[in-house]
């Protein structure tokens, strides 16, 4: 005789609470969405957007509200809610972003082939980096760090590089938060003279001794908005690759800044 088990589903009374919360929390940012894009779209009344949406104008007058104290929506003329201060600036981060990556790609790809080595580029995000690019060497036991990874900006050639300009109030607190085996005892020389030569040379702890040669991005204005490097187990770069490989990231970081805008930074 086969037995059939039945198993009851619970109903929306039965959920627990918290799971209750979450689907309305789920549903009002869905709302919410649905909102900020018909504006976008097309500048409207709440009550437009109410009859468009198909929400209550209650509802719809409060997501406007609180989208618009965000930043997200702004109140236009004739009371038409239109995009706001925040949408631009995340559409202007998101572009220069996205130009960046673009600009940086003939470079990177130059500099993997010139030095064999994977090549990177990060930017600076709080107090870590983000990998945004990796063109892959030729090197048989390479470093894969992939696009979105983030890590501590003392711990990576990368990261020092995108800290020369900070100087040693800030270089000190943001050592202090990497585990030891990042913190050598003479990382504070070790800064001083990679700011002064304008270059990192990066020998990285065990188990996985990565070495790396890394240089900052700077836009036209001179910021840092980026760093560059090349990256390799020790035996594929040691001390005397590493200082060959100098005048290579320099070159290419100097052709990234050109195509911002920077004004003698290659040729």
């Amino acid at each position: 005789m086969t037995t059939t088990a039945i198993v009851r589903r619970p109903a929306a009374e039965d959920a627990p609470e918290e799971s209750r919360a979450a689907k309305a929390g789920t549903q009002t940012l869905d709302r919410g969405l649905d909102l900020l894009e018909l504006a976008v779209q097309e500048p409207a009344t709440v009550i437009q957007l109410a009859e468009r949406s198909g929400l209550s104008r209650a509802i719809a007058y409060r997501l406007v509200g609180s989208l618009a104290s965000r930043g997200f929506l702004a109140m236009g003329p004739n009371n038409q809610v239109r995009g706001g201060r925040l949408l631009l600036r995340l559409r202007h981060l998101v572009q220069d972003q996205t130009d960046l990556v673009a600009l940086a790609r003939p470079q990177l790809e130059w500099l993997a082939q010139e030095s064999g080595m994977s090549a990177f580029m990060g930017r600076r995000e709080g107090d870590e980096s983000v990998h945004m690019l990796r063109v892959p060497g030729r090197e048989r036991v390479a470093v894969t760090t992939q696009p979105g990874t983030r890590r501590r900006l003392g711990e990576t050639g990368l990261g020092k590089a995108l800290l020369l300009d900070d100087g040693e109030g800030s270089w000190r607190r943001l050592f202090g938060q990497v585990d030891a085996p990042h913190r050598r005892p003479d990382w504070l020389a070790e800064m001083t003279a990679a700011a002064a030569r304008g270059v990192v040379l990066q020998c990285g702890p065990a188990p996985d001794h990565i070495h790396s040669v890394a240089a900052p991005v700077r836009d036209a204005a001179g910021g840092i908005v980026a760093a560059i490097n090349v990256a390799a187990a020790a035996p594929y770069l040691d001390a005397d690759r590493m200082q060959e490989l100098v005048p290579l990231l320099r070159t290419a970081a100097a052709e990234i800044g050109a195509a911002l805008g920077r004004e003698g930074a290659a040729g």
